[in-house]
């Protein structure tokens, strides 16, 4: 056992070091690097959910069927107006969203494929998560009562956008930390990154 405050000293079970840094979160909360690390991979598989969306199956939204409008369209007619949350949102998509159908479409499906890129390279993460919060809730807003899966899986989607957002989470490990790296003084890079 030793009494200086310069070395390891020996108290019940645990073998204190006065030599680290008081303040330092890392000597008291050895998991918080497992954290980031959590952070990092919750990043990358939110991704795929939107590259899925995007690429993947019948209802991809790159597909020919929907980027042309007819799919959004047809959507629109046989289930969004059912399944909308509130009469405000129907009347949104009949005049505003059907009418324009291909072009909201086409809005759609590179939304989808911007933020799966983004999320899954740590590239512009912040403004990747914004785009993943304001999707997933439209998709709340628009197939909101479809059911529980419909919204308990957006609603996971808006809290891996939001933990994106408020942790920058490209900047441990994805582009935004070489970008910031190359231009540390640049402010709009900061912001979105």
């Amino acid at each position: 056992m030793q009494n200086s405050e310069s070395g390891p000293v020996q108290r019940g079970d645990a073998l204190v070091d006065h030599n680290t840094h008081k303040f330092s979160i890392m000597s008291k909360l050895p998991d918080v690097c497992h954290a980031r690390s959590a952070i990092i991979w919750l990043r990358v598989i939110s991704s795929l959910a939107w590259l899925d969306s995007a690429l993947v199956g019948k209802d991809a939204k790159l597909s020919y069927a929907f980027l042309s409008g007819v799919e959004l369209a047809k959507r629109i007619g046989e289930t969004f107006v059912f399944t909308a949350v509130t009469p405000g949102v129907v009347t949104l998509l009949q005049n505003v969203v059907l009418p324009y159908a291909q072009f909201f479409a086409i809005l759609i499906g590179l939304g989808d494929l911007a933020i799966g890129i983004s999320l899954s390279l740590g590239l512009f993460t912040r403004f990747g998560s914004v785009l993943a919060i304001l999707r997933a809730l439209t998709n709340i807003l628009v197939a909101g009562g479809a059911g529980p899966d419909t919204v308990g899986f957006n609603v996971m989607l808006m809290a891996a956008g939001a933990i994106g957002l408020t942790t920058g989470a490209g900047r441990r490990f994805g582009l935004d930390r070489l970008l910031l790296a190359r231009w540390p003084a640049v402010k709009l890079l900061r912001l979105v990154s």
